[in-house]
């Protein structure tokens, strides 16, 4: 246990990410205590601890921010900094992504421009294998990433329900056989939100240029109410349509046909693992032969990806292996490769698993690096989450020409974003100010339906 205290409670929350990652590795019992002050062209910072006596440390940086906004980013990454360096070397642990505890390190990188290299490997402590993997995508994403942010959108859909919930799932998501009553009046609701919201990107000026509908599983829904859907979604021009089959129990010759015929272009079957036990295990209602039987129906049709979970449950290093070269002889378009969360809420997080084995951790998203590269894949996308096994990261890996371009844009926030249904956040991006403004819907389906007339007056109050 570490208790971690800061003299500017504004940091404390942020600064406690890193202060968790170190107490995943550690059985250290430590008080910390981070504060700091600024004076002309310089912030100096003092950490005090109580393994030894009169423990002091002292920091200092050079400090000239522009503005409030960049005070507080200077300011949170330098006590970052310090505060790495001295839980360093207090534990004798290191993490792969050093003081970085942000979601988006490409983001990050791209932004701090020629001088990325050196700050991420000497300032941030990252890796250098990790900081390759970084740069590798960033080349990756060259050519790729939204070509007009003023003017280029995507749209987002979300329907929460799904053939049953996951142990690992902290996703506002039902089993849909519980919500039978809420699936007409949310499917009313949701595509005429989505018909507003096309309406208004077009007077807006914005074209879209990818349409991603996500969950739960959208193929729980019965097809004639998906089909109602995805009529509603269909933009003229987009380069990419997207629909998270996922679960394969969803996934007929029925529900393809329909999905093609609603000109989607790219669908996921998502074994997890290829283990029939664990996924007896984290509550999926399918097996690896369901995942394969799935995945031919879809593959001459659509761009297929496959999400893969390491860290499960029960599963070692080599169960994963096994898993990672199943996918890459299957040869999707593409495959997620996940490293496993667990946040507040999800049935493993509340009957007390622990992911711990952090190397363990380590060598699976290595090999699926290594194994996945060798098969003609190249990482394309990257973030990383708190609660995360080993403190590691989620990769999104492309067959040459495959990348969705929509990850790409939520990963990277460079791209407006529409978005309609239950949890979804619209997202307004001006990057002449480096301004995001968001607009959330209601969390939970029940409440986006008894609230649906406040859910569109805030779209229109969010998009004048």
């Amino acid at each position: 246990m570490i208790s971690f205290s800061c003299t500017n409670e504004n940091y404390r929350n942020d600064l406690m990410e890193l202060v968790r990652a170190f107490e995943q590795r550690t059985d250290e019992e430590l008080s910390l205590t981070a504060g700091y002050t600024v004076s002309s062209g310089e912030m100096r910072v003092e950490i005090t601890a109580d393994k030894f006596e009169n423990f002091r440390k002292f920091f200092r940086f050079p400090y000239a921010p522009a503005d409030a906004m960049e005070a507080k980013r200077l300011e949170k990454r330098y006590l970052k900094i310090a505060l790495y360096g001295v839980l360093v070397f207090l534990t004798g642990r290191e993490l792969p992504y050093g003081c970085l505890t942000g979601i988006r390190p490409t983001k990050l990188y791209a932004e701090l421009g020629e001088g990325a290299h050196d700050v991420f490997l000497q300032d941030f402590s990252v890796r250098p294998e990790k900081l390759a993997l970084i740069e590798r995508i960033v080349r990756e994403q060259e050519g790729l990433r939204n070509p007009d942010p003023e003017r280029v959108a995507d749209l987002f859909v979300f329907i929460p329900f799904c053939p049953t919930r996951c142990a690992y799932c902290s996703f506002v998501s039902m089993p849909v056989d519980r919500q039978r009553k809420l699936l007409r009046p949310y499917t009313d609701d949701l595509t005429e939100e989505i018909g507003w919201l096309k309406k208004r990107a077009k007077k807006l000026g914005y074209s879209i240029r990818a349409v991603y509908v996500g969950g739960g599983t959208p193929t729980a829904l019965p097809l004639d109410m998906l089909d109602e859907v995805l009529a509603a979604c269909r933009v003229r021009g987009a380069a990419e349509f997207t629909v998270e089959a996922g679960r394969p129990d969803t996934i007929t010759e029925e529900a393809l046909s329909l999905l093609k015929s609603r000109g989607v272009t790219r669908v996921s079957v998502n074994p997890q693992t290829f283990n029939d036990e664990t996924l007896k295990r984290i509550g999926r209602r399918h097996t690896a032969a369901d995942v394969e039987r799935a995945y031919a129906l879809a593959r001459d049709r659509f761009d297929v990806n496959m999400d893969l979970i390491a860290m499960l449950p029960g599963e070692s290093a080599e169960d994963f292996f096994r898993t990672v070269d199943r996918a890459a002889e299957l040869a999707p378009a593409n495959v997620t490769v996940h490293t496993l969360y667990l946040k507040k809420g999800s049935e493993l997080r509340v009957g007390g698993y622990k992911s711990t084995e952090n190397s363990e951790a380590e060598r699976m998203v290595d090999y699926a690096l290594t194994k996945l590269s060798a098969s003609g894949y190249e990482p394309y996308y990257m973030y990383r989450q708190k609660y995360t096994s080993g403190n590691l990261e989620n990769v999104g890996y492309t067959k040459p020409g495959k990348a969705c371009l929509y990850n790409m844009d939520v990963m990277e926030e460079d791209t407006t974003v529409f978005a309609a249904g239950a949890a979804a956040i619209s997202k307004k991006v001006t990057p002449a100010v480096n301004l995001i403004e968001r607009n959330a819907n209601y969390k939970e389906p029940l409440e986006y339906v008894k609230h649906f007339d406040t859910v569109m007056q805030k779209q229109k109050d969010f998009w004048k």
